[in-house]
C-alpha cells in the first residue's frame, strides 16, 4: 500500500450517527476464531471474530483481564465523542465492544486481532449497498497505548472488497474526538490519534485541553470510502516503550458506526390548536406490556376494566384522555394490545426502525434467544415511546409498564444484573428529557424454588420498577395492588398522569 496519511481537520458535515448494538454481546469460551453476529443499529448485523496473528498464541481473556463485552454508551467513547475534530457528529448511544488484555502477556511483543464481516449489513439505509461497508460507515478505537509514555498499540486495518480484491485506505478520514476524563488510576485519555497507509496509532499530539504524553488514546473515527468493504481486518501489536516492561494489559474499545446526514431544521406550519382547558387537561397515556406468556391475565383483567376506569376518571380527574395499548415484540390475542410498539412507533409514529432501541426477534441469533427475551425489554421500550410516541402538542405524557421480570431482557441466572439496572437508569434519563411521567406494575414472577432466594430477587426488581416511577414522578404498583381487581389501579394511573398529577372532588 502507499504511504498516505489521511487526515481530517473536522468533520464539516453534519451527521447522526447510529452505533452498533453491542448490548448483548458478551465473550464465550470457545469464541477464538469463532464468528458472533451483533445488530448494526440498521435492522442487519456486523460479524465479529477474535483471533491472533501468526506466531503469536490465544489466551484467556480473565487471568488479569477482561473478556470483550458490550459497553452501552461507553465510558471513554461516549465522553470522548462529538468533540474536536467530531463536531457536527451526534449520537444516541456510543457502543463499542471494549476488551482488555490480560497479564498472561509477558513476550516483548504482544497481539490480538479483530475480524469484521458486513455480509450482514444493512448498508442500504444509509444510502450504500447491503452486504458492504461503505462511505457513511465509521469504524474506530479508543484507549490504545499512544506510545508516549508506557507502551504502544498500533492498529493496522486491511480488508476485502465485495469482489474479494485487498481494500486500499487511500480514501479514509479520520476524525479524533475530544479528551476523556481521568480514569481510576489518574491517566487522563488524550492523545490524538493518526492514519497513515492504514494504520492508527497514538500521537504527541493532545485533544484540545488534554493532558500531554497520555498513555492512552481518545476516540479515534475512520470514515470508509464508496469503494464497498465486505470484510476488514484489525490487527493490534502492542509493544513496550523505551525501558519499560512488556506490557501487559491494554484496555481499549472497538467501534462501528452508520451515518445518517442531518437535515436542516424546516419550520413546519402551524396547526391551529384548541385552546386547553384546565378543567380537562390534555393526557396521552400509553400501556406498555410485556408479551411474554405469564403476562396475559394481567392483559385480559386490564382489558375488561379499563373502560370502567376511564368513566370513574371522568369524575375525579376531568382530563382530555388519549389511550394506546402496545405489546413489547409482540401481541395478545382477544385484548386491548393487538399493535406492538415497534409497529406503532415506525408505522403511525414515522420513527426511523434503526432509531429504536428494542430489540427485533426477527435479528437476534439462537444464542442470543437463549440469554434473553426481546419481549422482556421493558426498558427499551419505555425509551422509545418516550423518545418516538406521536405526543399531541401541550399534553401530559405518560408510560404505564406492566411486566414481570427485570427491565432488560428478562431474568438472569443470577436474578437481576447490573445490566438491568444500566438500562432502567437509562429509560429514566430519556424519560426526564422527553417530559413523560412513567409508572409501573409489577406482576407475580416465579425467580427461583428456594423461597427465600426468590423473594430476594423480587424484592430487588421490585425496587427497580419502584425507582424508574418514582424518578419519573411517576406511581408504582404491584400485583398485591390488583388483588380486588385492576380498575382501581388504572384509576390511579389516569389521575396521577394529569399535569398536577391532583384529584378534583
Amino acid at each position: 500500500m502507499s504511504q498516505t496519511t489521511n487526515t481530517q481537520s473536522s468533520s464539516a458535515e453534519a451527521l447522526d450517527l447510529v452505533f452498533w448494538d453491542t448490548s448483548a454481546y458478551k465473550w464465550s469460551p470457545g469464541d477464538w476464531n469463532q464468528w458472533r453476529y451483533i445488530p448494526d443499529g440498521l435492522g442487519g448485523e456486523i460479524g465479529i471474530r477474535f483471533g491472533v496473528s501468526s506466531g503469536f498464541s490465544t489466551f484467556d481473556w480473565n487471568k488479569g483481564g477482561v473478556a470483550p463485552h458490550g459497553s452501552v454508551n461507553d465510558g471513554t467513547g461516549a465522553a470522548s465523542f462529538g468533540k474536536n475534530e467530531q463536531a457536527g457528529l451526534a449520537s444516541t448511544s456510543v457502543n463499542a465492544v471494549r476488551m482488555q488484555a490480560n497479564r498472561e502477556f509477558t513476550g516483548a511483543k504482544n497481539n490480538f486481532t479483530v475480524e469484521l464481516d458486513f455480509s450482514r449489513y444493512k448498508g442500504s439505509k444509509v444510502g450504500g449497498k447491503d452486504g458492504v461497508a461503505g462511505a457513511n460507515t465509521f469504524i474506530g478505537v479508543s484507549d490504545i497505548y499512544a506510545g508516549q509514555t508506557y507502551a504502544k498499540t498500533t492498529v493496522t486495518v486491511t480488508g476485502t472488497l465485495a469482489d474479494g480484491s485487498a481494500a486500499s485506505p487511500a480514501g479514509w478520514k479520520l476524525v479524533n474526538g475530544g479528551a476523556a476524563p481521568n480514569t481510576a488510576g489518574g491517566n487522563q485519555p488524550s492523545a490524538q490519534l493518526s492514519l497513515v497507509s492504514g494504520v492508527l496509532q497514538g500521537t504527541n499530539r493532545p485533544a484540545p485541553g488534554g493532558m500531554a504524553n497520555s498513555i492512552d488514546t481518545v476516540l479515534g473515527l475512520v470514515r470508509l470510502d464508496a469503494a464497498g468493504y465486505k470484510t476488514l481486518h484489525l490487527r493490534h501489536d502492542i509493544s513496550p516503550v523505551g525501558g519499560n516492561r512488556a506490557p501487559r494489559i491494554d484496555n481499549s474499545g472497538l467501534y462501528v458506526a452508520s451515518a445518517f446526514p442531518r437535515k436542516p431544521a424546516q419550520e413546519q406550519p402551524q396547526k391551529p390548536t384548541k385552546p386547553i382547558d384546565p378543567a380537562r387537561p390534555p393526557v396521552d397515556l400509553v400501556v406498555v406490556i410485556d408479551t411474554s406468556t405469564s403476562m396475559w391475565d394481567e392483559a385480559d383483567a386490564l382489558s375488561k376494566t379499563i373502560e370502567a376506569a376511564i368513566e370513574a376518571a371522568r369524575t375525579k380527574c376531568p382530563s382530555d384522555l388519549r389511550v394506546a395499548y402496545l405489546g413489547i415484540e409482540g401481541t395478545f390475542k382477544k385484548t386491548r394490545f393487538d399493535n406492538t410498539v415497534r409497529k406503532y412507533l415506525t408505522q403511525t409514529a414515522k420513527a426511523d426502525a434503526s432509531s429504536l432501541r428494542s430489540r427485533a426477534d426477527e435479528n437476534l441469533t439462537e444464542e442470543q434467544k437463549k440469554e434473553f427475551d426481546p419481549k422482556e425489554d421493558g426498558a427499551r421500550a419505555i425509551e422509545d415511546v418516550a423518545a418516538h410516541f406521536d405526543w399531541r402538542p401541550g399534553a401530559a405524557r405518560s408510560v404505564f409498564f406492566l411486566g414481570d421480570e427485570p427491565l432488560e431482557g428478562g431474568l438472569s441466572a443470577a436474578g437481576q444484573d447490573q445490566g438491568d439496572i444500566e438500562a432502567a437508569s437509562r429509560a429514566i434519563e430519556v424519560a426526564k428529557k422527553t417530559g413523560t411521567r412513567v409508572h409501573t406494575y409489577m406482576g407475580t414472577g416465579k425467580f427461583s424454588s428456594d423461597a427465600k432466594k426468590h423473594e430476594r430477587m423480587a424484592k430487588e426488581i421490585e425496587a427497580e420498577y419502584a425507582r424508574v416511577a418514582r424518578e419519573t414522578g411517576g406511581k408504582s404498583f404491584t400485583s398485591t395492588d390488583a388483588q380486588q381487581g385492576f380498575q382501581a389501579v388504572l384509576e390511579e394511573v389516569i389521575c396521577g398522569s394529569r399535569p398536577s398529577a391532583t384529584t378534583t372532588a
